[in-house]
């Protein structure tokens, strides 16, 4: 089976590009089952990270526009980006399965526990996960998110200091009733934060990273490809009064 991880960012710095790259790629191999290939594509011409609202709409065409250039070559995608950007707008022009991390995170934590909190690297990007949970449904099984305070590009710097944050926001979301936790950051999900914090506090924490990539591998051994029902109707093409 092939992959293709799209990793929503841009940066100038070769040397650090490659570095990540390959830090990433041993980390989603790692993940992957044996017979699971892996690759990443950097997009170009967007922000160094997604960390705003702002920044998840600047990197959609390009997500676009390469899930339609190479899926020819993939037998699904993965946006990584807890912010599932252009996922849906992705499936709308292609025809593998192409998931993004919190939705099928989400899904996950409804197997494993009543109330799921996400832990979001700032207040910022905390704030935001309401609106995502409430258009898929799930407000009644949300504790909430909560920020560890930690910026995106910082999570991989300092391995003490990340530990201390998510343990500590973990805390706070089971203060608050949850009783799984998702990392709600790719950048921390190829740490090894969520599987020290499960330990420490003795509930599921779901890496979102994991979750994709065995999302893929099941949706393509089961056969399975996106729904094609709606496709191409546009919002100016009539509908007869027999089709509603």
């Amino acid at each position: 089976m092939q992959l293709l991880y799209i990793f929503p960012r841009t940066t100038s710095d070769m040397a650090e590009r490659t570095a990540e790259h390959s830090r990433r790629r041993g980390i989603l191999q790692a993940a992957a089952a044996p017979s699971t290939t892996i690759d990443i594509r950097e997009l170009e011409d967007c922000p160094p990270a997604i960390e705003s609202i702002r920044d998840s709409y600047a990197v959609a065409p390009a997500i676009i526009a390469t899930a339609q250039e190479f899926e020819d070559r993939y037998d699904a995608m993965i946006v990584g980006c807890f912010g599932d950007p252009a996922v849906d707008g992705a499936i709308e022009g292609t025809s593998i399965p192409i998931v993004g991390c919190a939705l099928p995170s989400m899904a996950a934590a409804l197997l494993l526990g009543h109330q799921f909190a996400v832990l979001s690297p700032t207040a910022s990007s905390a704030a935001s996960l309401r609106t995502m949970v409430m258009a898929a449904g799930l407000l009644d099984r949300y504790a909430g998110a909560v920020p560890v305070g930690i910026g995106v590009r910082e999570f991989a710097t300092d391995s003490a200091r990340t530990l201390a944050a998510v343990t500590e926001a973990g805390q706070r979301a089971i203060d608050r009733g949850a009783d799984v936790l998702i990392l709600g950051c790719l950048s921390l999900a190829f740490t090894d934060a969520g599987d020290r914090v499960q330990e420490h506090l003795g509930i599921p924490v779901i890496n979102p990273l994991r979750v994709a990539i065995g999302t893929c591998e099941m949706l393509v051994g089961a056969g399975l490809r996106p729904s094609r029902r709606f496709a191409g109707i546009s919002a100016v093409e009539p509908i007869s009064v027999g089709a509603l």
